[in-house]
C-alpha cells in the first residue's frame, strides 16, 4: 500500500538479552489519509522492528521490513473528550530493565494546545504481543507477525505477503498517567531528566525542560502528574528560535542551540535563588536546598522536599540553626505573619526621602510565578500595580499621613514572606510614624 507523508521524531534501540530480542522503536507521526475534515491531520505511532531482520526474498519484500509492526498512540484525556495528534518531540529515560523505561512525548492539537504524555514500555511491549490487527486476518501460529527468527528470507509468502500490507495493530497505547496540559505556553522541545530524592515515593523526581517558541526555557516539576513550573531561563540575548536541545544527564547540563549558537544551561545553579531561605524553598526545584546558610545544588545528605513545600523550614531554622532538615518535615503552619513597628523598621533602613505632593513608587522583584504580592502600610494592604516583573505601588501625590515604613509581601499557599522594606520619610511633613504590630502563630506538630 501507499505510504502517505511521515515525520520521524525519535528512534530508540534495545539489544535485549538473547540473539533475537533486539528491536528497533521508531516514534513518528503519517498524515492522515482520510480528507474527513473531522479527522485529524496527522496520526501518531510508534513501530517495532526486529535487529535481526533482513528483509523478505528475491519475490516479496526484498529489501523491506519484514517484522515491521505499527500501534496507535493516543495523547488526551477520554472523559474530557481531548485529543492531541500531532507529536513535536520525545524524551526517554531509560531503566536496566527495559520494560521500565519511560518515555515522554510532547503533543500539539489543532487549536495549537500543547500536552506531554507519558507511556511505560511496559504498556507498549504489550500492546504489541497482542498478535490483533485492525484488519480482518486468520491468526498465525508460529512465527507470528513482527517475531525476531534468524532468517526473515525463509519466512512463508503468507506471512511476507500480510506484513507487506503493513499491519496495524487493534490496540492503541495509552499514557500511564493523565496528561501534563498547558494552555498558555506553546512549547517546541523537550528533555527530561530523574533526579534523586529521598521524600518521594518512587525515589525520584522527573524534571522536564521544554524550550518555548519566544527562545526561553521552561524547567518544569512532574509532580504526580501535574506541572510545577519550577524557573524560566532566557538563554539567549534577543528572541530566538531554538533549534534543538540536548541533556547531559551525568553533569546536569542542558545545551541549547539556535541557528548562530550553543548555549549552556546548568541545571544545578542554585545561586539564581539568592541567599534568601524562602525563595530557594518555594521554587520547589529538586536540584537544590536550603542549607541554612546558602542555596545550593542537592547532595545525597540533603535532599529538597518538593511535594509537601517544607516553607516552614526558613522559620524553624532561624529559631534553631542547628536543627537537621530531615527532622522538620512534619511542621505544619498556623496562618498568620508579623509587621514590626514601624519605628523599629526605620531604624534597620536608610530612609527614602521625598518631597510633600510629588509623585513617588516603590517597587517589588515579583521572584516567583506561582505567588501573589501586595505592599503593607502599617498593617493595612495596599494593592499594587504589576508591571513587568515587578509589583508597583505608585503615590501620585504623596502626603505625610502616608510616611512609614511598606512592606512587600509575597504569599504562596500559605505562607508569606517579606520581599522589600522600605522606609519613606516625607520631607516636609511631620513625624507619623506609628506602631502596629500583628501578632502571628506558627503551629509545629
Amino acid at each position: 500500500s501507499l505510504v502517505s507523508e511521515q515525520r520521524y521524531v525519535k528512534i530508540l534501540a534495545n539489544q535485549g538479552h538473547a540473539p533475537l530480542d533486539g528491536k528497533v522503536y521508531s516514534f513518528y507521526i503519517e498524515k492522515n489519509q482520510d480528507q474527513n475534515p473531522e479527522t485529524p491531520v496527522w496520526i501518531p505511532l510508534v513501530s517495532q522492528i526486529c535487529l535481526a531482520d533482513r528483509g523478505g526474498n528475491k519475490a516479496l519484500l526484498q529489501n523491506r521490513w519484514t517484522s515491521m509492526l505499527t500501534a496507535r498512540l493516543f495523547c488526551g484525556d477520554e472523559n474530557n473528550h481531548l485529543s492531541y495528534t500531532e507529536l513535536l518531540d520525545v524524551a526517554v529515560l531509560e531503566d536496566t530493565e527495559w520494560q521500565n523505561t519511560t518515555i515522554y512525548t510532547l503533543f500539539k492539537n489543532e487549536y495549537n494546545l500543547r500536552a506531554v504524555c507519558v507511556y511505560k514500555m511496559s504498556d507498549i511491549l504489550h500492546v504489541f504481543r497482542s498478535n490483533e490487527f485492525t484488519s480482518a486476518t486468520d491468526p498465525f501460529s508460529s512465527p507470528r507477525p513482527g517475531e525476531c527468527v534468524q532468517n526473515s528470507q525463509a519466512l512463508s509468502p503468507v506471512l511476507l505477503r500480510f506484513m507487506g500490507s503493513r499491519p496495524v495493530l487493534k490496540a492503541w497505547v495509552t499514557p500511564a498517567q493523565n496528561p501534563l496540559l498547558f494552555s498558555h505556553h506553546h512549547y517546541t522541545h523537550l528533555q527530561v531528566d530523574r533526579v534523586e530524592s529521598s521524600n518521594s515515593e518512587n525515589g525520584y523526581h522527573d524534571v522536564l525542560l521544554m524550550s518555548l517558541d519566544s527562545g526561553k526555557v521552561h524547567k518544569i516539576l512532574d509532580q504526580n502528574g501535574k506541572p510545577f513550573i519550577i524557573a524560566e531561563y532566557e538563554p539567549f540575548k534577543t528572541r530566538t528560535h531554538i533549534s534543538s536541545m540536548l541533556l547531559d544527564s551525568t553533569t546536569k547540563k542542558l545545551f541549547v542551540s539556535s541557528s548562530s549558537e550553543v548555549i549552556q544551561i546548568d541545571l544545578r545553579n542554585c545561586s539564581m535563588y539568592g541567599n534568601q531561605c524562602q525563595p530557594c524553598v518555594m521554587a520547589r526545584d529538586p536540584y537544590c536546598i536550603w542549607d541554612w546558610t546558602e542555596c545550593s545544588h542537592n547532595n545525597r545528605s540533603l535532599k529538597q522536599d518538593v511535594n509537601y513545600e517544607n516553607e516552614f523550614i526558613c522559620e524553624k531554622g532561624m529559631k534553631n540553626p542547628d536543627l537537621n532538615p530531615t527532622a522538620i518535615s512534619n511542621s505544619v503552619p498556623c496562618a498568620a505573619f508579623v509587621f514590626a513597628d514601624d519605628y523599629t523598621l526605620s531604624k534597620r533602613h536608610t530612609p527614602s526621602i521625598v518631597s510633600e505632593d510629588s509623585i513617588f513608587y516603590l517597587k517589588c522583584p515579583m521572584e516567583s510565578q506561582h505567588a501573589s504580592y501586595a505592599w503593607y502600610h502599617q498593617g493595612i494592604k495596599r494593592e499594587c500595580d504589576l508591571i513587568e516583573h515587578d509589583c508597583i505601588l505608585l503615590f501620585p501625590k504623596i502626603s505625610p499621613k502616608q510616611e512609614g515604613v511598606y512592606e512587600c509581601i509575597a504569599s504562596e499557599n500559605g505562607y508569606n514572606w517579606t520581599v522589600v522594606e522600605k522606609y519613606v520619610l516625607i520631607s516636609s511633613g511631620t513625624d507619623t510614624r506609628t506602631s502596629h504590630v500583628v501578632l502571628t502563630c506558627f503551629l509545629f506538630l
